[in-house]
């Protein structure tokens, strides 16, 4: 079982790209990152925020900074690019004073340059924002 690119057929699992974080935390990473850029400003402003904050960014304000209330999905989209970002699970009290746990999204350290470099050519290019 693996990644199939027809996403599809008995006992493949379905729409997974091969260098998702998940691989590579169990050690199957690809050796060589190429970087694929952002296809909406949603995920050119998620990659940039990401890149930025070096001890990650919290989905709260990742949903404020990319404009929408579903960054789960441009994480999704990020990693099926190829970018390695880290869940990370934050136990915090609400104001219910219940336990719970929040998101917190990180780019691999390893990424961070690529991306500050991707980020740099498309804001000169005026693709940016």
């Amino acid at each position: 079982m693996g990644y199939s690119p027809n996403n599809g057929g008995a006992g493949e699992k379905k729409g997974r790209a091969p260098n998702n974080a998940a691989d590579n935390l169990h050690g199957n990473s690809t050796p060589s990152f190429v970087p694929v850029k952002p296809k909406s400003q949603r995920e050119f402003r998620c990659l940039k925020a990401l890149a930025r904050a070096a001890d990650g960014v919290m989905r709260r304000d990742l949903d404020a900074f990319i404009g929408t209330q579903n960054a789960p999905e441009y994480i999704s989209r990020l990693r099926t690019a190829g970018w390695e970002i880290r869940t990370e699970r934050v136990p915090v009290v609400d104001r219910d004073g219940k336990k719970i746990s929040v998101g917190r999204y990180r780019l691999a350290s390893s990424q961070r340059e690529t991306a500050l470099e991707v980020i740099s050519g498309l804001e000169a290019q005026g693709g940016g924002q």
